[in-house]
């Protein structure tokens, strides 16, 4: 081939590129989009106390009263969440996630969610004793100590350690911290009230120390429930929460329905 005929091979082949470039940027044509690679599975393991549990929301399974309708079982379901274990336990406190629940969580967990803190105040008790006489010495007594407990802060700085200590043992997962629901409608007694604002600080508390742990570089995510129980509070027509005060059972813990707005909220925290 001669020199004249190669340069023109290259200035035709040169051409022809620059009209098929043209031609893509006019009509969008694209490169052949690779196929989308599904979420990885969210190895998942539940911690926390009755709410975390399912107590009240269904027939008691063992002696930490989890059940079927609890809301990490509820999460086992969604596409791509595996719920690896549940040591979540009735009556546990936060010493007691960080004692007995914290070595279910590893380097290979992804997700772990949280519900603990209620038991540490003790907000149902202090209604339990009061029920009966809100004039009595014992409930003034009652009061007094978890207003007490509130305003030393130990409970958000106990929680504030358990989330870092979480993180440290498994540094993969996003941990997810909920908050509780305000049990009572407002205004129904000052009893209830009292025990609407304790939960308010509560709640307080443990935004606090997600914000806390956050900043320290543990990857938390707060997500409160105190709106989603709005009009389904004790006292509301359909409550979310058990009602009956004499079933200790069920008495202030989420019912299925409720359990399901536990599960929605998580969520939507993960995205």
């Amino acid at each position: 081939m001669s020199a004249r005929s190669n340069r023109r091979s290259r200035i035709v082949g040169s051409t022809a590129g620059a009209i098929v470039a043209l031609v893509a940027m006019l009509f969008g044509a694209t490169a052949p989009a690779t196929a989308a690679q599904p979420d990885p599975i969210q190895r998942y393991v539940a911690l926390g106390d009755s709410y975390a549990a399912g107590q009240g929301a269904g027939i008691p399974l063992d002696a930490c009263l989890r059940s079927d309708a609890a809301y990490p079982v509820l999460l086992d379901a969604v596409p791509r969440i595996n719920l690896l274990r549940q040591p979540a336990c009735s009556g546990a406190t936060i010493s007691d996630v960080a004692s007995t629940q914290l070595s279910q969580v590893n380097r290979g967990t992804t997700l772990v969610t949280l519900t603990v803190g209620g038991n540490d105040l003790g907000a149902g008790e202090v209604f339990a004793v009061c029920a009966p006489d809100p004039e009595s010495f014992a409930c003034a007594t009652a009061v007094a100590e978890a207003q007490q407990l509130l305003a030393s802060g130990v409970i958000g700085q106990e929680l504030g350690g358990l989330l870092l200590a979480i993180a440290e043992r498994a540094p993969n997962a996003r941990i997810v911290v909920t908050d509780y629901p305000i049990p009572f409608v407002a205004g129904w007694s000052t009893l209830t009230d009292t025990v609407n604002a304790a939960t308010a600080a509560l709640d307080a508390q443990i935004a606090a120390a997600a914000t806390g742990a956050a900043g320290a570089g543990a990857n938390v995510h707060y997500t409160s429930l105190t709106l989603a129980y709005l009009g389904h509070q004790v006292g509301d027509v359909d409550p979310w929460l058990g009602s009956d005060q004499f079933d200790a059972l069920t008495f202030l813990h989420p019912t299925t329905t409720g359990q399901g707005v536990y599960r929605d909220a998580i969520l939507v925290a993960i995205g």
